[in-house]
């Protein structure tokens, strides 16, 4: 009489015994596993087996030893087609059809059929776009109660008839010039901007944009930037009270805008219109009926936290926390997990920076607390991918990696075509793999850090200029360590290009972290090509600072 079984793998043991002997192949008993357990075929044909992923990998290493593996290969490949998994070759898939008794056709059972109409697979789906969709741009609230004009209309300097002050510590600050006109005036004066221009070339490697979408997703962007100041002077209320839910919408659409240009252009053309915005969102907060305090209060928060992240790029660590604090505070006014914790990882991310990794553990274990009491998987698997990185960034590589699967479960568990809040307009499947590859980087793992940068750069959105750029920059760090300096300097030239228009304080210091890392190779021909482009790039307006010394180690971005 058999025992009964105690655990999961027990019960899969005795269910494989008895189909081996019913004479069943090892693929019927995979594809029983897939019904019964909801596993994927390439999963199921390694449970069928009863082995983990250390016992498969040790199997591989015996029949190939020239060929090593891990357990974090099985991993990867079993993770495919999820964006947080590696597609295995068809060399890899022979081998693992020889390891598991069955045909090829039997590892990618699971995989979708094209001839019907079906989502995409999630290892296809890009960074979300600047409209805010990813597979399927989310539908749009119509809420537009206060008219937007569609030409440029001048940023007025502060103590130039803006009816906004620069906030703290900010003076004067990037303007968007232009007048009336129709989109093709617009289309030729932005590219005949020499900054602008020169991203529409073809660049010798990496992830970059073509003209038209160039063209199209700076003009969009630009448009709302230029529009926000024009509808909060249309928008402030009065005495009698003017705050009503289409107010507040309409605000939020416009703070997502301001999100949107800053992941494409950078801090300095958007911080200006950030703090116009916040003076106006005080007064929208102040004046706004019981029933939409609240979400007058997630508004107010998002944009203080955008403004933290601006701050923080820009090297303003002090003003970084006040913004932080600012947005916190707006966030446990509104009763927020979510935003909480979007808020809380980035204060935990301001810690690391400043080599504080005890403060930042401890706000990066309070973020994950706070997205667990949220209904977001967004901000579940955002706040374990910041633990990930302050982990990382303190040297304790095993909570990092841990750290690293939690957010890739999460990850799996959302459905990217489902709209999800503006705030996580950032988040998707190449951020994961950015993070991954700078933990990697930190934890001096460079071929590691590298293939996760491959996978980045794939999948971002190439309008994010400010995100490829750094991506590129880490993973030109992660080229010169393991000794591949052309791939490395190709690298870091496509990075230091983007930097031209969506530079940043933090952006420069990766940049010349990589080129320190070069000095043993100044002599060579490719390193001092890609000197003279980065001066070339300096040189250009709005650039970052390409090419300085890089601050102390224990500052990470």
């Amino acid at each position: 009489m058999s025992r009964k079984p105690r655990s999961l793998k027990q019960i899969q043991a005795q269910l494989a015994d008895q189909l081996r002997a019913a004479d069943h192949s090892w693929a019927d008993i995979g594809r029983e596993f897939q019904r019964r357990f909801h596993v994927n075929a390439r999963v199921a044909l390694r449970q069928a087996h009863g082995w983990t992923q250390p016992e498969a990998a040790e199997r591989w290493n015996r029949r190939w030893p020239d060929d090593p593996k891990t357990f974090k290969n099985f991993s990867y490949w079993e993770a495919w087609p999820s964006s947080t998994g590696y597609a295995p070759s068809l060399e890899v898939l022979d081998r693992m059809a020889q390891l598991y008794e069955c045909s090829v056709a039997d590892l990618l059972s699971d995989l979708h059929d094209y001839g019907a109409k079906r989502r995409p697979a999630l290892s296809q789906v890009r960074e979300p776009a600047p409209g805010g969709g990813s597979i399927v741009p989310p539908q749009r609230p119509d809420v537009q109660p206060y008219p937007l004009m569609p030409a440029l209309i001048p940023l007025a300097a502060p103590g130039a008839g803006s009816p906004f002050g620069a906030g703290p510590g900010v003076s004067g600050g990037p303007g968007v010039s232009g007048g009336p006109g129709d989109a093709d005036d617009l289309l030729s004066s932005v590219s005949s901007v020499p900054e602008i221009s020169s991203l529409m070339t073809l660049p010798d490697g990496g992830n970059s944009l073509s003209r038209r979408s160039a063209l199209l997703n700076l003009s969009s962007l630009f448009a709302v930037a230029a529009a926000a100041p024009l509808a909060a002077d249309k928008a402030v209320p009065s005495p009698a009270g003017r705050v009503d839910e289409g107010m507040v919408d309409n605000t939020g659409l416009i703070v997502g805008g301001l999100r949107q240009q800053n992941a494409a252009l950078g801090p300095s053309a958007t911080v200006q219109t950030g703090l116009a915005m916040r003076a106006m969102m005080e007064s929208v907060v102040k004046d706004a009926p019981a029933g939409l305090i609240g979400r007058a209060w997630v508004v107010y928060g998002d944009l203080a936290h955008l403004l933290g992240w601006m701050m923080f790029n820009m090297g303003q660590d002090e003003l970084a926390h006040f913004y932080y604090e600012d947005a916190r505070k707006a966030a446990y006014q509104a009763d927020d997990y979510e935003l909480a914790a979007n808020v809380l990882a980035a204060q935990a991310h301001l810690s690391m920076s400043g080599g504080d990794h005890q403060s930042a553990i401890d706000h990066a274990q309070a973020a994950e607390e706070a997205a667990r009491r949220s209904a977001s998987r967004h901000a579940r698997a955002y706040t374990a991918d910041m633990t990930a990185r302050v982990y990382a960034s303190a040297g304790q590589g095993a909570r990092s990696l841990a750290a690293l699967e939690r957010e890739r479960k999460q990850m799996q568990r959302i459905d990217w075509a489902e709209p999800a809040a503006e705030r996580w307009g950032f988040y998707g499947p190449a951020f994961y793999w950015a993070r991954e590859s700078e933990c990697h980087l930190l934890l001096g793992h460079p071929v590691e850090a590298a293939d996760a940068g491959v996978l980045a750069q794939q999948r971002f959105n190439p309008a994010y200029l400010h995100n490829n750029a750094m991506a590129l920059a880490r993973r030109a760090q992660a080229q010169v360590q393991f000794g591949d300096v052309p791939a490395a300097c190709q690298a870091l030239a496509e990075a230091a290009r983007m930097a031209t228009l969506a530079g940043s304080q933090r952006l420069g210091t990766e940049m010349a972290r990589a080129r320190e890392q070069l000095a043993p190779y100044a002599s060579e021909p490719v390193v001092q090509a890609l000197d003279v482009r980065m001066d070339r790039y300096r040189r250009q307006r709005g650039a970052a600072d390409l090419g300085g010394a890089a601050p102390g180690a224990d500052r990470e971005a």
